[in-house]
């Protein structure tokens, strides 16, 4: 039997390291296992998994994904409020819609959007209200901070802990926004989550069915500027140059 060139045999032997590997990683992403996730090196495995290769596991059964998730923000530019911005339809627009190759880009606000949801509901009971309050001015984080101050177990200390950690992620994300979309003008932002039931499959095209849409609605914000951030790049996925081209799809 004629020997393949060693080229071929170079190409196709790093070809089965790299689906090795990606099979392993991917193994152990899905694990759990911090321990073994840093088998290659600490936050290793996470960094090659996310965001290209992100498992979402709860679209298949027993419970797949009854409900939409949209992230919809506006701010306050000279003193008058912006209408809402739908971020997420703009993501699916710029990432899936009309692409044969999705991005997946687009789960980085999706997973930051749930992570804030969450965080908020597992709030102890008394401090459920605290992020539909407002909170401005300079020391705004700090305002908050105290209200969220957990004199309870535990839990709840470390339930707070989480939630000012992605309301810091999650209104840095929004004054960003907010900032490339509307200019240096903006003082205040706001967000709110729009829950999206699906249509019950037995009525999926009876135009008649209407969903009933619900909204969880966070207080005023002081914008966060995040320091050394490209504004530019943000605009052309944000602004509204780039949302109207993407609209027109």
């Amino acid at each position: 039997m004629k020997k393949r060139p060693v080229v071929v045999r170079l190409v196709g032997a790093v070809l089965a390291l790299v689906l090795i590997w990606h099979g392993l990683a991917t193994v152990i992403y899905l694990s759990g296992s911090t321990r073994l996730a840093n088998i290659a090196g600490p936050g290793t495995i996470n960094a090659y998994m996310t965001p290209i290769f992100k498992q979402y596991w709860s679209v298949f059964a027993p419970d797949p994904i009854h409900e939409d998730t949209e992230l919809e923000i506006r701010a306050t530019v000279d003193g008058s409020s912006t209408e809402w911005f739908n971020v997420s339809k703009a993501d699916v627009n710029r990432s899936i819609l009309h692409h044969p190759v999705p991005s997946r880009l687009y789960l980085t606000n999706f997973q930051l959007t749930s992570h804030y949801q969450v965080s908020a509901s597992l709030l102890p009971e008394d401090l459920q209200q605290v992020p539909g309050k407002s909170y401005v001015g300079q020391d705004w984080q700090q305002q908050l901070k105290q209200d969220l101050a957990a004199n309870g177990s535990t839990a709840d200390a470390e339930a707070v802990a989480q939630f000012i950690k992605d309301e810091t992620a999650m209104t840095s994300m929004a004054s960003s926004v907010a900032r490339a979309r509307w200019g240096d003008g903006v003082t205040r932002v706001q967000i709110r989550i729009a829950t999206i039931p699906v249509k019950p499959y037995p009525v999926r095209k009876d135009p008649n069915y209407q969903v009933k849409t619900t909204y969880f609605d966070a207080g005023w914000r002081q914008i966060v500027k995040v320091p050394d951030i490209d504004l530019a790049a943000i605009a052309s996925m944000y602004g509204k140059k780039a949302v109207t081209a993407n609209a027109g799809q």
